[in-house]
């Protein structure tokens, strides 16, 4: 990861002409991710980063017998005078420039990554469930929903950068760890978020979502596991090792918590498909919208390390793969028993309403509709008593809950009463 102390570095190394190829184009690179980096560095690479009486102060200390005495002689000033320079830079890039500070918790030691500035810092102190949150391959936690752009981190062959509620992994030569890493991003309820992948796909994460995938694309398929909700826009050709073209099947592992170990993968090379995975809802939908798709019954858990576990080293117990592919219209559903189900005629206009910020439904049962309006607005529903029927409703997400409530009411045979964040639904 790119840290205060790894670009301060490389800024007192350019000030003294000795960066080497592969720090000259990484130094570039974070200066040309944002305006604000570059502004930074400017001022941080001027002669006078360092004053007199800050290289007066650090060189005189206190020894053991409490009298003060010359801590660096004149011949060693020089060494000093970098010291202080890489000191003073260090200390612009935290006050500054985009604020990134790590806190270690004693037991767990887990490192956390904030982009907000610090200015505002001390303004969001939001829960981490409530958070678009980055996990970065050395654990680390970076939180998205910041206003702050620009540079996030480096990881193994990318560069990250964040402009609104878009994250993009853009290929570098620099590497800040030697091995390839795996990165995952996790939505909250209420909040969405976009990504595009290290070979240029695009990603839209719905609420209570979470994506884990390689900070680069290097093996023959391009592998990423999904949980919750999400629309693909697959790039057929990716862009490899900054120039070179090669076509990799891209595979979508998905798994919901309730559907008993199974799960579907989804293969594609080039096309624009939906996945709904949701653990209130143990039957995994794939909707094709352009393109074509190949569904499977299968599904290989990645570990923390990104590697794919073999369908053999599984404990659930092995049965037939299904599979079907997909032409655009139809959906493919997979439910917790592992059974495959295709859909000819899908409501795409149903299935698609999240991405354009609505609600629609169609004929829809009550419950399906009571778990997106919980991920929406963050509440918790019950049933009273059991509840039945099916409702037809187009609204847009922004509208207050009370009024989506008060439409479904008015189409009759079921009632909403609000404790708190807790929604009852009855006849």
């Amino acid at each position: 990861m790119a840290t205060h102390k790894h670009i301060a570095g490389l800024i007192l190394r350019h000030r003294r002409n000795v960066l080497n190829e592969q720090e000259q184009q990484e130094l570039e690179a974070w200066c040309n991710l944002c305006e604000e980096n570059r502004l930074l560095f400017e001022r941080l690479n001027k002669q006078d980063a360092v004053t007199g009486h800050l290289l007066h102060l650090y060189s005189t200390a206190i020894d053991e017998g409490g009298m003060v005495r010359q801590l660096f002689p004149d011949q060693r000033k020089k060494r000093l005078k970098n010291v202080l320079i890489y000191t003073a830079i260090v200390t612009g890039l935290l006050f500054v420039g985009i604020s990134m500070y790590t806190v270690r918790h004693k037991k767990g030691e887990i490192k956390i990554v904030s982009v907000d500035s610090i200015k505002n810092a001390s303004k969001d102190q939001a829960p981490i469930e409530h958070r678009v949150v980055l996990k970065l391959a050395d654990e680390s936690l970076v939180y998205l929903d910041s206003n702050v752009n620009g540079h996030i981190a480096l990881q193994y062959r990318s560069v990250i950068n964040k402009r609104g509620d878009l994250v993009r992994y853009e290929w570098s030569t620099g590497n800040a760890q030697q091995e390839l890493g795996y990165n995952t991003i996790t939505t909250p309820k209420t909040k969405k978020f976009t990504l595009e992948l290290p070979d240029g796909s695009k990603v839209w994460l719905n609420a209570s979502s979470s994506i884990t995938f390689p900070t680069a694309f290097i093996h023959k398929e391009r592998i990423v596991q999904l949980t919750g909700e999400a629309y693909f826009e697959v790039n057929p050709r990716p862009a490899m090792l900054g120039s070179e073209s090669e076509k990799k099947p891209f595979i979508v592992y998905a798994k919901s918590p309730n559907s008993n170990g199974t799960g579907a993968a989804v293969e594609v090379m080039g096309t624009h498909f939906n996945v709904n995975a949701y653990g209130d809802d143990p039957i995994i939908r794939t909707t094709l919208l352009e393109g074509k798709v190949k569904v499977s019954t299968q599904f290989y858990p990645v570990f923390e390390t990104g590697v794919a576990m073999d369908p053999e080293q599984t404990n659930t117990a092995q049965q037939a793969v299904q599979s079907v592919f997909l032409t655009p219209g139809q959906q493919a559903q997979v439910n917790g028993d592992g059974q495959l189900e295709l859909v000819q005629y899908a409501d795409i206009q149903e299935v698609m309403a999240w991405h354009k910020d609505l609600f629609i439904f169609n004929d829809l049962d009550i419950k399906l509709i009571m778990q997106q309006i919980a991920r929406q607005y963050d509440y918790e529903f019950f049933f009273k008593e059991p509840v039945g029927g099916h409702y037809t409703l187009t609204i847009t997400r922004q509208t207050p809950l009370h009024q989506v409530l008060r439409a479904l009411e008015m189409s009759g045979g079921v009632h909403f009463e609000l404790d708190g964040r807790l929604i009852s639904v009855s006849e």
